[in-house]
């Protein structure tokens, strides 16, 4: 690609007020570099071949996660998605899937690679969203898209930002288009005393460290403020509440009002530090 993907990623995290941050991601789906013969778990790095670059941003609610090599920006819409896992226009070689005699109509030239039922791929094949999304892509030789449960992923080689955004854009519109899984999390085991936290769960009680500490570098400071004089407070009954299970696992419920907690005790953190700073 004529311009460098790691300049991109710069253009657009400068967009967006987000700094780029380092990696060292191998990534079978497009990653060459070989292993040591002698030490296998070992990587051999070639020169721009390892995704050495990543960049977080929101777009229009969607958590996106980018990373740069040398030749790609693989663009990763997170979600959870009731699909199967699916690419096009390369083998995905992280779930080793196989070459599938079906094609996306109209787009011929592009190889499909599955493990889904037949009859489920073939509805998606043939949806309207996937082929709105690949005709507006117009994927170029090197380039790939890949469904999974987890969300949508891209393999780009874009010459500019704006191509890169407007391939996120499609993204994000497709990945609306499939069911989404519905995470339910049963609260009513817990104590009383802690139902006015439940409405602040599915926001701040992130049990991904990496991504709670990316949403509350995103808070404004009055958010973490309000966030902070709702939970604190509750910090000692969450405390002995959970000590109240002793040597037994607690249930899922209750380990998510601790990362609540935790989570408090995080922003408290913040808010003091950009105070002091």
């Amino acid at each position: 690609m004529a311009t460098d993907p790691v300049a991109i990623l710069k253009d657009i995290g400068k967009q967006y007020g987000r700094r780029v941050s380092s990696a060292n991601l191998f990534d079978a789906n497009v990653c060459t570099s070989p292993h040591d013969a002698e030490r296998p778990w070992e990587i051999l790095a070639l020169p721009g071949d390892i995704f050495r670059h990543k960049l977080n941003i929101t777009f229009e609610d969607h958590k996106i996660t980018f990373y740069a090599n040398g030749d790609f920006i693989a663009v990763t819409v997170a979600e959870n998605l009731d699909v199967g896992v699916c690419s096009i226009n390369r083998r995905d070689k992280v779930f080793q899937l196989d070459l599938s005699p079906f094609r996306v109509p109209g787009f011929q030239s592009f190889p499909v690679y599955s493990r889904q039922p037949e009859a489920d791929l073939r509805q998606f094949l043939n949806s309207a969203a996937l082929a709105k999304a690949l005709s507006t892509l117009q994927l170029t030789e090197h380039e790939s898209l890949h469904i999974y449960g987890s969300g949508v992923l891209l393999y780009l080689q874009r010459d500019s930002k704006d191509e890169v955004m407007s391939s996120v854009e499609i993204a994000c519109k497709l990945a609306e288009q499939f069911p989404a899984v519905e995470e339910r999390l049963d609260l009513a085991a817990l104590p009383a005393e802690f139902e006015n936290l439940f409405e602040l769960i599915p926001k701040w009680a992130l049990s991904d460290d990496e991504k709670r500490s990316e949403m509350l570098e995103e808070e404004s400071r009055e958010s973490l403020r309000k966030f902070v004089k709702i939970v604190s407070p509750y910090i000692p009954a969450i405390d002995k509440y959970l000590d109240s299970f002793g040597d037994e696992s607690p249930p899922e419920a209750a380990v998510t009002l601790g990362t609540l907690a935790e989570c408090c005790l995080e922003a408290q953190i913040r808010l003091r530090d950009a105070k002091e700073g």
